[in-house]
């Protein structure tokens, strides 16, 4: 296979990763409050991860996998990421939120995904965006260095926001379940 089709299919996944992910955002519970900070933190983020491999200084970081093995390999660990994604977000329905908030009527879900795991929306991008470093490099490596730690930061603030909103349910439940690897941590 020839590495191109490999950035079409990790490019073309991400794409409607965020088409789905924009589309399902369509009647879910309105927030509390607004988070302005948050959601331009998270564009900005975005933004960066693709436009800062365009600049000599990291010019480094735009490479092409070589290996076509290891680009099969990631484009799998993408999906799979993506699959663990799309079904937390799934199991979450009208509680979703693109920034850490409390929802109106807001609701502990502990099913399905979260049945696992406290944060599968987060294991999944960290797992996708593995994935589609090791499948084509450039963008998706700082993807990874810029999502990583954010993704860490609201593991510990929603824990956080949870352990306020549902201060009877909550710390039973994470007790019982890992933040984002079962059975590790």
């Amino acid at each position: 296979m020839k590495p191109t089709i490999f950035n079409w299919i990790v490019y073309s996944f991400w794409l409607a990763l965020v088409v789905y992910l924009s589309i399902s955002a369509i009647g879910v519970k309105g927030d509390t409050r607004p988070h302005w900070l948050q959601s331009f933190t998270l564009l900005f983020a975005l933004i960066a991860a693709f436009w800062l491999p365009q600049l000599e200084i990291f010019r480094f970081i735009k490479f092409q996998t070589v290996n076509p093995w290891l680009s099969c390999f990631g484009v799998g660990l993408t999906l799979l990421g993506g699959s663990i994604l799309i079904w937390g977000r799934f199991s979450l329905g009208k509680n979703w939120s693109q920034t850490v908030a409390i929802k109106t009527d807001h609701e502990l879900i502990t099913s399905g995904a979260y049945r696992y795991v406290r944060h599968p929306m987060y294991s999944g991008g960290i797992i996708a965006c593995i994935g589609s470093a090791l499948a084509v490099g450039g963008p998706f490596i700082l993807l990874l260095l810029v999502l990583t730690p954010l993704f860490l930061w609201r593991v510990g603030a929603e824990d956080k926001l949870m352990e306020g909103q549902f201060p009877a349910q909550y710390p039973d439940y994470k007790k019982r379940t890992k933040a984002l690897i079962p059975f590790v941590w």
